[in-house]
């Protein structure tokens, strides 16, 4: 009966390695997720927004794989919806000289509209990089 149980757990998670998220760039759905196969140097991004009495905060944390990742560049956009689409507000870009890199940004004065942040990352390994360009939820003021 152990032997069963073994051998029904092994298969269990031998189908369920297989699955797999990832990012899409042409994707606007908002991401938060983990990176497994995907992508060679990047293990985790996300993009967040909260807005507070007209204020935005703008956050952007890349993972790259600790020992191969060695540079992060982050280009944080924050947008304002305009119908349906999406006009710039401003933007900010950062370069760590790491696996990771945490990005935080604010925006006061903001008029009343709803908002959200586009994420583009480059994670490097060495002189190879891979880009991956994610956004956050939307948030109104």
């Amino acid at each position: 009966m152990k032997q069963l149980i073994s051998v029904l757990l092994s298969l269990f998670l031998i189908i369920g390695s297989g699955i797999t998220a990832y990012a899409d760039p042409e994707e606007d759905a908002p991401v938060d997720i983990e990176i497994t196969e995907e992508y060679q140097y990047t293990n985790r991004i996300s993009s967040s927004l909260s807005i507070s009495n007209h204020t935005a905060t703008c956050t952007s944390i890349v993972r790259g794989f600790s020992g191969l990742a060695d540079k992060i560049t982050i280009t944080q956009t924050l947008q304002k919806q305009n119908g349906s689409s999406w006009s710039y507000v401003t933007s900010w870009n950062k370069t760590y000289n790491t696996w990771l890199g945490t990005f935080v940004n604010t925006k006061s004065s903001l008029s009343s509209g709803t908002y959200r942040v586009k994420t583009v990352a480059k994670v490097y390994s060495g002189s190879d990089y891979e880009t991956i360009t994610v956004y956050s939820s939307t948030a109104s003021c």
